[in-house]
C-alpha cells in the first residue's frame, strides 16, 4: 500500500515537471518571437490591402479640408493617420513617411482603379545591426474584370532606439517597375 502511494506521488510529480516544461517551452517560443516583425507586417497590409477607401476619401475629398492662415488643414485625415498608422512609426517619422512614400501605392492603386493585396511578406532581421530589417512582400494587384498580377516589393525598415518597437525609417529599394505599371494604367 505505502508503495503504490509511493508511485502515484512519483508519477503525479513527474507529470508536473513535464507540464511545466511543456509550458516554459511555450513561453520561451512566444517571447523569442521577435514584435518588430508583426510591426512591418501590419504597415506592409496597410501600404498593399487595399486602397483603404476611408483613407482616400479622406485625402481626396475637398469637404474635409479646411484653409486655417493660407493653408489647407484637414482635422479628420489628422485623426485617422493617428489612429492608423501612428502606432507604428516614431511621432517624428509618421508625417515624413506619409508625406514621402507611405502614400505612393495606395494613391496610385486608388487612382488607377486597381485593388492590391498583400500575398506574401519575407521579413529578415540584419545580423549586422539590431535595428535593421529587410522585407520582401508579394503583392497582388487587379482591376475589375482583369487577371489579377503580382510584383514584387522590397526594402529596409530601421526602428527607433529610442522609441522600441516604432519605426524610425522605412523605404522601398526595388518594386521591379511596379510603380509604373501602376502609374501606366491611370
Amino acid at each position: 500500500m505505502k508503495k503504490k502511494k509511493q508511485v502515484i506521488k512519483l508519477s503525479f510529480i513527474s507529470l508536473m515537471l513535464v507540464l511545466s516544461g511543456v509550458l516554459l517551452a511555450a513561453c520561451s517560443k512566444a517571447g523569442a518571437e521577435d514584435v518588430n516583425v508583426g510591426v512591418i507586417k501590419n504597415v506592409l497590409e496597410l501600404q498593399f490591402n487595399g486602397p483603404d477607401e476611408k483613407f482616400m476619401a479622406l485625402i481626396h475629398d475637398p469637404t474635409y479640408t479646411t484653409v486655417v492662415e493660407g493653408y489647407g488643414v484637414n482635422s479628420e485625415l489628422d485623426k485617422y493617420v493617428q489612429e492608423v498608422y501612428s502606432p507604428y512609426f516614431t511621432e517624428l517619422y509618421v508625417e515624413t513617411f506619409l508625406n514621402t512614400i507611405g502614400l505612393n501605392y495606395p494613391v496610385t492603386a486608388y487612382n488607377s482603379g486597381n485593388k492590391l493585396k498583400l500575398k506574401d511578406a519575407v521579413i529578415e532581421k540584419s545580423k549586422e545591426a539590431s535595428n535593421r530589417y529587410t522585407f520582401s512582400a508579394t503583392v497582388g494587384y487587379q482591376k475589375d474584370g482583369e487577371k489579377e498580377k503580382s510584383a514584387e516589393v522590397s526594402g529596409v525598415v530601421l526602428f527607433s532606439t529610442k522609441e522600441k518597437g516604432k519605426i524610425g525609417k522605412f523605404e522601398y529599394e526595388d518594386d521591379n517597375g511596379f510603380s509604373e505599371e501602376l502609374t501606366a494604367n491611370e
